[in-house]
């Protein structure tokens, strides 16, 4: 007998021990999930973000650079930790470490397409080593009572798809739950996500799965849910630079005006000061403000200006400058 098909909604959602207010989560992505990204997430109404992924190998030599990753702030939790690597050993003795900071919940990387990742046996390559697989998503269980999650990709390649195969080997393992871009490895994020992954392993699993890919807005959101009966919905780079996303899906309001862009993205600004310094702030904000202004008159030759400021005091003229 087939599953019940839901009503696509965005109600509350449970994860292991850990209950979420909706079922709207913001992805871990690598150089853009900064504290400052999640906090103006939280504010519009994302129940859960998750940090860009973390090296277990890092965090086990706590470097400062590596602890500045899972930094957090009350106000944006619940928080999500993702840690990433191919050693059992190293991704438990790091999950270990993470029990002694405020976070609320850990999640596996298993589909991180970049070639320095793979090349050593991490991120999307695990999905093409199911034995290390298990291995790792055991040895964070046998660490941590916080919810444990797991992401990946439908995977290694067309000829080569076992999304089903690893998420009951994650569920088997002890994860609380399955996040699901389906995207291969070979495609990285070119393409269009295959939504047919999602709802094979949702009928595969009995915990939770959290469907990722191509969610843009209020109706993509309805339509995921509708179409793979999924649990949750995770939303990456449609929201970088556009926080209210998370606003829109839930209440159907309005696009955010200039004002509100420029006053969130002077915030994002001064946090990026206070937890990375002004180098690696100015650096950063580059990478994020073509998000912020995307679609508006001017952007160009604003972008232009930004890149030729010199300290976080002139960037933000600019930004005020331009949009408020």
């Amino acid at each position: 007998m087939s599953k019940t098909v839901k009503t696509a909604s965005f109600g509350p959602l449970r994860i292991g021990a850990l209950p979420l207010r909706n079922n709207l989560i913001a992805a871990p992505m690598a150089g853009l999930s900064s504290l400052p990204y999640r906090l103006l997430a939280i504010e519009q109404g994302c129940a859960l973000a998750v940090s860009e992924m973390v090296s277990a190998e890092g965090t086990l030599r706590a470097h400062a650079r590596t602890r500045r990753y899972f930094a957090n702030d009350d106000a944006a939790r619940p928080f999500g930790v993702q840690l990433f690597g191919a050693d059992p050993d190293a991704i438990g003795r790091a999950t270990a470490m993470l029990e002694e900071e405020p976070v609320d919940l850990i999640d596996i990387n298993m589909g991180c397409p970049v070639k320095k990742v793979c090349c050593k046996g991490a991120g999307a390559a695990l999905m093409g080593t199911p034995g290390v697989a298990a291995a790792v998503i055991a040895a964070a269980r046998r660490e941590t009572k916080r919810p444990l999650t797991v992401k990946i990709r439908s995977g290694w390649d067309e000829g080569s798809i076992n999304c089903v195969e690893i998420a009951k080997i994650a569920e088997a393992a002890g994860a609380d739950a399955i996040t699901i871009h389906p995207r291969t490895k070979r495609q990285e994020f070119k393409g269009e996500a295959d939504w047919r992954f999602i709802a094979e392993v949702k009928r595969a699993v009995r915990i939770p799965v959290i469907g990722n890919g191509d969610v843009k807005n209020r109706d993509d959101a309805l339509r995921l849910i509708a179409e793979t009966n999924c649990d949750g919905v995770m939303i990456g780079r449609a929201a970088v630079g556009n926080p209210w996303i998370f606003r829109q899906i839930l209440d159907g309001c309005d696009l955010p005006s200039p004002f509100e862009r420029g006053q969130a993205a002077v915030r994002h600004l001064g946090h990026l000061c206070d937890i990375a310094g002004e180098k690696i702030a100015l650096l950063s904000m580059r990478s994020v403000l073509p998000w912020y202004g995307k679609g508006m008159p001017g952007v160009k030759a604003f972008l232009q200006r930004a890149h030729r400021t010199h300290t976080a005091h002139e960037l933000e003229a600019e930004i005020r400058g331009f949009f408020l």
